[in-house]
């Protein structure tokens, strides 16, 4: 009797230590099978916060610009220059390097930098690789980057439109002088049917008038 005892009393375990063997296997299957998709979903949500903090600075420096020109018209062009606003300052206040955010226990960094714009000397105002720098138009580019992530960029045109940028009332030299100009004179690029050599003061008027 005791000798059939023992032996029940081994199966129950062999059979304990192999569901526990089982559920083991299906756990660690079940992990490796969801690890990717929490990953992928982690990177999902940093890309969404990245590019978040990136579209924030890029509408900050686009206000701070607007608010006034020579907020970043003396700022260098150039893509080692670096620079981040103070956003939590009132106005904003630039400051030279990358600005670092913590977010979610991943730390973000972002910054932005100015690049100088050339237009064509037709007139047409083109933007182009050669001509004539305008100094009333900036390319901005917006890093920002997580972790090891190499940095994402986007980028948009500013320019000095919301107050007077160029004021010129005397026209007595005539034609033949293409812009983009960065300071007043007395000329211009074309006309016709204008007469700038007979009126006072460098005015013009409609011939026949």
């Amino acid at each position: 009797m005791s000798i059939k005892g023992d032996k029940k009393s081994g199966q129950s375990l062999i059979e304990i230590l192999v569901a526990v063997g089982v559920g083991t296997i299906m756990l660690l299957g079940a992990i490796t099978a969801f690890s990717p998709a929490i990953k992928s979903q982690t990177d999902v949500n940093r890309s969404q916060v990245g590019a978040a903090l990136g579209a924030e600075l890029l509408d900050n420096v686009r206000v701070f610009a607007e608010a006034n020109w020579h907020n970043i018209d003396s700022l260098d062009t150039a893509s080692s220059s670096k620079y981040y606003l103070f956003a939590t300052s009132s106005p904003f206040a630039i400051a030279t390097g990358t600005e670092t955010i913590l977010t979610a226990s991943t730390t973000f960094y972002r910054d932005f930098y100015l690049t100088a714009v050339n237009r064509d000397a037709g007139g047409l105002g083109y933007i182009s690789v050669s001509g004539a720098n305008d100094p009333s138009t900036r390319l901005l580019t917006v890093e920002y980057w997580w972790g090891i992530v190499p940095p994402k960029t986007i980028n948009t045109y500013l320019t000095r439109h919301a107050d007077r940028t160029f004021w010129q009332t005397d026209w007595s030299r005539g034609a033949g002088v293409d812009g983009p100009a960065s300071s007043t004179a007395n000329n211009f690029s074309t006309s016709s049917n204008i007469d700038y050599t007979t009126s006072t003061g460098g005015s013009v008027r409609v011939l026949g008038l």
